[in-house]
């Protein structure tokens, strides 16, 4: 399972919960909190309450608004590159 996002496969299109506004990926939660942060996923909003559900099938991403400046995690769905 990989994240298309993460492997420039896909774009995501993040929409604000805030305001409705496309919002921009800011990559992967882990990438911005690292190892050693005082922070957790859930410090910041989500975007989708099914994300913790989901974990094993979804990477979860940090996005931004532009117009209301609103940061909130979202869920990108993995996809499986195993053959059939």
């Amino acid at each position: 399972m990989i994240c298309p996002a993460c492997n420039a496969l896909g774009s995501p299109n993040p929409t604000c919960p805030a305001c409705g506004s496309a919002a921009s990926d800011e990559g992967r939660t882990e990438d911005w909190n690292g190892p050693y942060s005082p922070y957790s996923p859930a410090d910041i909003p989500l975007a989708s309450s099914t994300f913790r559900q989901d974990a094993a099938e979804a990477c979860l991403h940090i996005a931004c608004c532009p117009q209301c400046a609103a940061t909130f995690t979202y869920p990108v769905s993995l996809w499986s590159m195993e053959k059939d």
